[in-house]
């Protein structure tokens, strides 16, 4: 028999080793079993998610924490999500700071909250800046600082985002973080206000019943009073209540509002 010279013999042995690494990866990603109590867009995603790809684990850790295509588990919505928000991903970066924020399944931690939500904001996220500004503006995960309050609710606000744009009026409103000016305060209600935020709704109703930064209007103060209503029913109660103690201005909006 013809003796395999050491050269041919180092060369078969790399095909060799070659082949059976290619058939370990072959068998490795045949091989992995989708949990058989995932379905729909769960299962779908569920190899990319175990590949590191973000956007499926973002989309795992939803199905996970909403019980859709997957049993509804807070423990596996949260790895997932965690998993994503390393990986950059900004919608995971923000439910991770709502998470810590809210205490769901976690308890509760304003500093790491406010640590996701920063991560978000970084990004640009309208909405995580203006729970960064809300985080400076109460003092929760960060020194209470309201001059980096209203810059993370301007950030917001510019964006168009209303719950942004009605915290900046409150800033305005009250002199926090930036000069009081109330006319400006009145800008940014009305910016949120058209968007349908019953908060600066409420907030533009006060300010023509007294007026604060606009002339005084019972009339226009009725009707943005009315449009908070439809979106809060609670301030009718407010209204009735200051009515009851004698404010002649809350009797006439809800004399206005009966019409």
């Amino acid at each position: 028999m013809r003796r395999i010279a050491f050269k041919q013999l180092l060369l078969l042995m790399i095909v060799s080793m070659c082949f059976a690494a290619n058939v370990d990866a072959k068998k490795k990603a045949t091989g992995t079993k989708i949990p058989a109590n995932l379905h729909g867009e769960a299962r779908e995603n569920y190899i990319a998610a175990l590949k590191g790809d973000a956007n499926a684990q973002l989309v795992l850790g939803y199905c996970y924490q909403e019980g859709k295509g997957a049993p509804k588990d807070q423990g596996k919505a949260i790895y997932w999500y965690q998993k994503a928000a390393d990986r950059g991903n900004v919608i995971a970066q923000f439910n991770m700071g709502d998470i810590f924020d809210q205490g769901k399944g976690v308890p509760q931690d304003f500093g790491r909250a406010a640590f996701w939500y920063l991560k978000a904001a970084e990004q640009g996220d309208a909405l995580a800046q203006c729970c960064v500004g809300n985080c400076y503006f109460n003092g929760q995960g960060f020194k209470q600082d309201d001059v980096q309050a209203a810059y993370w609710f301007r950030k917001s606000a510019m964006q168009g985002n209303a719950v942004g744009q009605r915290c900046l009026g409150i800033c305005y409103d009250e002199g926090k973080g930036v000069p009081q000016n109330s006319r400006t305060a009145i800008e940014w209600y009305e910016k949120a206000a058209v968007q349908g935020d019953h908060v600066a709704q409420f907030n533009l109703g006060r300010s023509y019943a007294n007026g604060e930064g606009v002339r005084k209007d019972i009339k226009k103060a009725a009707e943005w009073f009315g449009l908070a209503i439809e979106n809060n029913p609670s301030y009718l109660e407010e209204l009735k209540e200051a009515a009851k103690n004698g404010d002649k201005d809350a009797k006439k909006i809800l004399k206005e509002l009966r019409r």
